[in-house]
């Protein structure tokens, strides 16, 4: 049962993350062939992976997420709810985001995600 439960978690993650953001023209743009980048991915644009780390560390930081560096292009974000932490895994890989979910509320990883993007956003004006 626990299996199901962070299967359908990890699903809901991916089609969170993976639903677009017009004006950055978020969304799945995943070349035929590239199977490195799951399907559900967010299209981030040109960024070079130290400021999409970057904005993915000012993003969780403002909201209160942990952020640990996991291994090159990963972060693992972390977040206390109800007495209980949360956790999910960020990767950044060929112009997109993904991510991996064990527990955290999708009202909360959606938060998350748009404070990612507007983080981009700010990168893209400098």
């Amino acid at each position: 049962m626990r299996k199901i439960i962070s299967l359908a978690t990890v699903s809901m993650l991916a089609l969170v993350l993976g639903s677009g953001c017009a004006p950055m023209e978020m969304g799945a743009k995943v070349e035929k062939g590239d199977e490195t980048i799951p399907q559900t991915a967010i299209y981030v644009g040109h960024h070079e992976g130290e400021d999409v780390l970057r904005a993915i560390k000012a993003a969780a930081h403002k909201d209160g997420w942990r952020v640990t560096e996991f291994r090159s292009e990963a972060v693992i974000v972390e977040k206390e709810f109800n007495g209980q932490t949360a956790a999910a895994v960020i990767k950044y890989h060929n112009q997109h985001i993904y991510g991996e979910n064990t527990n955290a509320p999708m009202n909360e990883l959606l938060k998350l995600r748009h404070a990612i993007v507007d983080e981009l956003k700010k990168e893209q004006k400098h």
